[in-house]
């Protein structure tokens, strides 16, 4: 039972039926139209031969003087009925039989075919302005009579014939129809579903193989992109979306390693750090150095823990954007103040040179928090009392550049593309000195791209110097007051 409505409910099934239903309204549609056209063209076809036939006998009646009312008979014609047959002769192209031909002159009848035998062709009562028409006599037939007349001088002359003959064509036809409607059903049934089998079998491979894709194997692809068809299109689709699955899974695991990873190196030290100080008695100072320790451990922590919460408000666009047009020699000196007790340690000193006072539109606290990145990644990779550069630049009517320049070990430049990637960090950083979360760029390259402008490195190992630049649009006021833009 439940694997019949699962037939039933399936798209090969529904399809089936929509195409047979489909056949089968197109072909009482098909029947319908050629009934019509087959019933007006014998129809006309009708017509033609009998005012062609009226006309006949009209021309020769009229024209040729030909007195049907006092008709004496001669070597030719013997009686008036060899006369009109003989008129008409070329023109009849049905059984004589079957042909009703009534004469009337001055209101009376001067001739009736045989056929009619004592019996007069009875009309509708209002005929007069009518040259063509149908009536019912069941006397001389059971189905309508079509009938032509035309007048001419003191004639009227009526040519009619019944049209059961057309009807019997027609029934035979609805009869065959009949017949060959289940027929057609059956085979229109038969063959949607080999079509709709057919056609969705490709549908039944995508499944099979989506069945067979887990997070264990998202390397593998379901075929089928190389067509062109809806089907290649799905398959294109789908493995695109394997892709993304498969990236986002492989970042989940990065993630977790290497936060993992960092957060257990800052709290092993925490607590080996601890635990030494426990077992024995220590002096005050010794205290104190545990302390000092601890504590560069904890904003180590504090840090890692900031970065991933703020990927995780990327992510999941939990970041608001608060722009304002702030002057930019001010911000960049107001940040380079702040870092400068940063450099003291490694004798670095912090410099800026700008050419420009312009307004930039940015939302101060994360631009803030993107230059201090940059900067303090300056400081920590830079050679002992050397210089950390921040330099501004014009560009061109409507951008800025500004770059945070040191002098130090440098980054390759095949990893250079790599850098900005969450959690990638050069390997000659990976020591409790100097290594991080590898969060740190890929935060600055979010808060860059929120403000529609762009980050790029460059590093010259020869010369040991790295740069890193940032070109951001002017903002649109030409003034601003300065209270304002700081």
């Amino acid at each position: 039972m439940n694997k019949l409505k699962l037939f039933v409910s399936s798209t090969r099934f529904k399809a089936t039926i929509w195409y047979s239903s489909l056949f089968l309204t197109l072909e009482i549609l098909l029947g319908i139209l050629i009934y019509v056209y087959l019933y007006n063209t014998l129809l006309d076809n009708l017509d033609i031969g009998l005012k062609s036939q009226a006309k006949a006998i009209l021309n020769n009646v009229v024209e040729k003087h030909k007195d049907i009312e006092n008709f004496v008979p001669d070597s030719v014609y013997s009686t008036p009925e060899d006369l009109i047959w003989d008129v008409i002769y070329n023109e009849v192209a049905l059984n004589q039989r079957n042909n009703y031909i009534q004469i009337n002159s001055k209101n009376k009848i001067v001739f009736m075919s045989a056929n009619l035998e004592d019996d007069t062709l009875a009309f509708p009562q209002k005929i007069e302005p009518v040259n063509l028409f149908s009536f019912t006599d069941t006397t001389l037939s059971a189905k309508p009579i079509r009938c032509v007349k035309l007048i001419a001088g003191q004639y009227k002359i009526f040519v009619a014939f019944p049209i059961h003959q057309i009807i019997q064509t027609l029934t035979s036809l609805v009869h065959i129809f009949i017949l060959l409607a289940p027929i057609f059903f059956i085979v229109s049934i038969i063959g949607g579903g080999i079509i709709s089998a057919k056609s969705l079998s490709r549908i039944d491979a995508i499944i099979k193989k989506t069945e067979e894709i887990t997070a264990l194997n998202l390397d593998e692809k379901i075929s089928g992109e190389k067509y062109s068809d809806e089907y290649g299109r799905l398959v294109k689709k789908m493995n695109e979306m394997i892709s993304r699955i498969k990236t986002s899974v492989d970042y989940m695991n990065q993630f977790s390693i290497s936060a993992a990873h960092e957060l257990k190196t800052p709290l092993t030290i925490l607590r080996g750090e601890t635990e030494i100080a426990l077992k024995s008695r220590k002096t005050p100072e010794e205290y104190i150095e545990v302390l000092k320790s601890n504590y560069e451990e904890t904003l180590r922590l504090t840090k890692i823990i900031d970065n991933l919460f703020f990927i995780s408000k990327i992510d999941n666009s939990l970041i608001d954007i608060n722009k304002k047009p702030i002057y930019i020699d001010e911000f960049l000196k107001s940040i380079s103040d702040n870092f400068k007790i940063l450099g003291v340690e490694k004798g670095i000193d912090i410099d800026v040179q700008s050419s420009t006072n312009s307004l930039v539109d940015i939302d101060k606290e994360l631009m803030t928090q993107a230059f201090s990145n940059l900067i303090d990644n300056a400081i920590k990779y830079g050679e002992e009392k050397s210089a950390v550069l921040i330099k501004a630049v014009v560009l061109n009517t409507d951008k800025i550049k500004i770059s945070v320049i040191n002098k130090g070990e440098g980054i390759p430049e095949d990893v250079i593309p790599k850098i900005f990637d969450r959690f990638y960090r050069v390997e000659t950083s990976r020591n409790r000195k100097t290594g991080g979360v590898g969060l740190g760029l890929s935060v600055v390259k979010a808060i860059i791209s929120w403000h529609d402008a762009e980050i790029f490195a460059n590093s010259d190992l020869g010369n040991k110097i790295t740069e890193f630049s940032i070109v951001i649009k002017k903002s649109q006021r030409n003034k601003f007051p300065l209270q304002q833009a700081v």
